[in-house]
């Protein structure tokens, strides 16, 4: 089964559908824009035609019977929103949204790092109990040193080996990698860091690969009925 990965740009489109296939699973990238800058210049000045386009390719997957997509974009699916119903018939399509609500389940007091302001507001959304409390970041810039293919120098050059140290300073409970991106620079995040991290992006993979394998299943049990 072919697995759709729609993100924001090509490098987290095509991050997305190689940890896909390393996990034995058909993958596809469909990125939304041609780089961090242009996705984020939609997300921020035309969200309502960022959320067409996006409405337009679910509908188009789906026609074409695809059964599984991945919104392996944070920022992006903070945009466009999670509701698929009235875009597809058969498509399911799983999104950060999913990771946020085990992370909100399972620590109180976490520390956010995300990719941009619009990612921020979706963890916020999707989280918005009292008894979960995130200090939220956005770092930009680390997104663009990733995409130069270097994760390591983009890591030690970041802000954000300061800002995990600061985390276990102020007891943090873990810290949440709402990025995509940022799974690039997740075995640097683990060296320097002593509290547990929640990875969005490995996590979606994840649950995509098994929501990939219960649709097969599903496909089989109808062929022999």
């Amino acid at each position: 089964m072919e697995i759709a990965v729609i993100a924001g740009t090509p490098f987290d489109a095509e991050v997305g559908a190689a940890l896909l296939r390393d996990a034995g699973h058909a993958a596809t990238p469909y990125p939304m824009a041609g780089s961090a800058d242009e996705q984020d210049a939609m997300q921020y000045e035309s969200p309502d035609t960022l959320r067409a386009a996006f409405h337009d390719l679910v509908r188009d997957l789906d026609t074409r019977s695809h059964r599984v997509a991945m919104l392996f974009c944070n920022s992006l699916s903070a945009v466009v929103g999670d509701d698929t119903a009235a875009e597809a018939a058969t498509l399911a399509v799983v999104s950060p949204t999913a990771v946020y609500h085990e992370a909100a389940a399972a620590y109180r007091r976490v520390l956010v790092v995300t990719g941009n302001g619009s990612a921020v507001v979706g963890y916020e959304r999707a989280t918005g109990s009292t008894a979960h409390r995130a200090l939220c970041v956005s770092d930009p810039m680390l997104v663009r040193a990733i995409e130069t293919g270097d994760p390591a120098t983009a890591f030690h050059r970041s802000s954000l080996p300061d800002t995990l140290r600061l985390a276990e300073r102020n007891e943090f409970e873990a810290v949440v990698l709402a990025c995509t991106h940022f799974t690039a620079v997740l075995p640097h995040v683990l060296a320097a860091c002593r509290l547990p991290v929640v990875d969005v992006g490995g996590r979606l993979v994840e649950l995509t690969a098994r929501a990939a394998v219960a649709a097969a299943a599903d496909g089989l049990l109808d062929r022999s009925t």
